[in-house]
Parts: C-alpha cells; structure tokens; sequence
C-alpha cells in the first residue's frame, strides 16, 4: 500500500502555513475581544482599579501579540535575490 502525497491533506499544513491562517484567525479574535471590552467599559456607570487593570492587560496583551505577527513569517517560502543596480558617483564637491 502506497502513500499519495499529492493528497489534499498532505499538501493542507502547508498551506495554512503559507497563508498564515491561525495568526490571522487569532488576530481576528483579538480584535472582536478588544473590541467588545473597550465597550464593556466604557458603560460601566463608575469602573474601578481592577476594571481598568483588565483592559490595560488586554491592550498590552494585543501589542506583544500584534508584534509576534508581524515580525513571523510562513515556515516555507522562497527568498528572492535582488542585486544592486546602483553606480558610485565620484564626489565632485569642492573640499575646503
């Protein structure tokens, strides 16, 4: 019995590496919480330290996650080489 490995679940990890599907769903979901409890709080009639304690976690925790995103990248992916097209120009200021 032989493996097909041009099978849709074979070749599926790949692409919801490629195209980053769990980050993009989580950063979603992060924005629908920041989201609902920016307005939890502000209709709250007297929010108090711990109330405010919560939504400054999940700010903070948005700012780290955020930056997780953007600084990853897809685990396969090809790097393109691009050479330098630029001249050196002689400097043909005066020098006092």
């Amino acid at each position: 019995m032989t493996k097909k490995t041009t099978n849709w679940i074979w070749l599926a990890p790949e692409y919801f590496s490629r195209w980053r599907l769990f980050p993009r769903a989580f950063i979603s979901m992060y924005i629908y919480l920041l989201y609902d409890v920016t307005q939890w709080f502000m209709a709250l009639p007297d929010p108090n330290t711990q109330q405010a304690g919560l939504v400054s976690v999940i700010v903070g925790a948005g700012a780290a996650w955020f930056g997780l995103y953007v600084n990853s990248s897809s685990t396969k992916f090809e790097k393109l080489e691009v050479s330098s097209t630029t001249m050196k120009a002689e400097d043909t200021r005066d020098n006092e």
